[in-house]
């Protein structure tokens, strides 16, 4: 379901080390939380909405988004085009912001990309010895193969060399899945099931990999869990399967 989602903000007094002292950070959100684009339909159209009684300055950007070793990469690209690239939000305004793509969309493999917008920090009126917080949001961009298939999550098991189990799922498809709880328990006989609570978007022909806490560790080494059942949800629906986890 689309709905409004809200900036969180990417540095605190606390996390730099600060003292404690006054913060002062934007507050906006976007809607919907998605673009989706295809060979039918090459523009979208997001709306900026600010929830504060000032002015904000934006900075949209369109990047090209990869995966690699359980890791997201953004780099610059000229695959889409961002309008306006930067504006100013009125204070309990918005502004609406269209995305194109420049070029043809792929025929067998969704292609991924990520707006970000970032606010631009004020200059601190004089006298401020707080902190300016710069609030920045990323957006998920697909563009629908011409000959689309679903994703195909192909889901296994290990351990490491410490015992740890690490549960991983492999994209097979060709559009990105979206993982958002699963639950992992021995396929038969007692065991406290462990669960995963997550949001992690797959992108086709990737994998994501998660190694269990310790503590939920405890007690997963025994005979029943050699064959171990996955449950759980994704975007696409509910799943359930049957690994068993190699050594490593």
């Amino acid at each position: 379901m689309l709905r409004s989602l809200y900036m969180c903000i990417l540095a605190s007094a606390a996390a730099l080390g600060l003292s404690p002292a006054p913060a002062r950070a934007g507050s906006f959100s976007v809607s919907p939380v998605r673009v989706e684009l295809s060979a039918r339909a090459q523009t979208g159209a997001l709306t900026i909405r600010n929830q504060q009684d000032e002015p904000v300055v934006v900075q949209a950007e369109g990047l090209l988004w990869e995966q690699a070793n359980d890791e997201d990469k953004l780099s610059p690209t000229k695959d889409v085009l961002v309008s306006p690239a930067v504006f100013t939000l009125p204070a309990n305004g918005s502004q609406l912001v269209r995305v194109a793509l420049r070029r043809p969309a792929d025929a067998q493999r969704e292609l991924s990309y990520r707006l970000i917008l970032t606010e631009v920090p004020p200059e601190a009126a004089p006298g401020f010895t707080g902190l300016n917080i710069a609030l920045r949001l990323s957006v998920p961009i697909f563009v629908e193969a011409r000959q689309p298939s679903p994703a195909q999550l192909d889901w296994s098991a290990s351990r490491n060399g410490a015992g740890a189990l690490a549960v991983t799922a492999r994209n097979a498809g060709s559009s990105h899945a979206r993982v958002l709880h699963y639950t992992v328990a021995p396929a038969e006989g007692p065991g406290t099931a462990i669960d995963e609570a997550t949001s992690a978007y797959i992108l086709p022909g990737q994998a994501r990999t998660w190694t269990l806490d310790n503590n939920q560790n405890d007690g997963t080494s025994g005979a029943g869990w050699r064959r171990l059942r996955v449950k759980g949800v994704t975007e696409a629906g509910d799943f359930e399967v049957v690994v068993s986890p190699d050594d490593r």
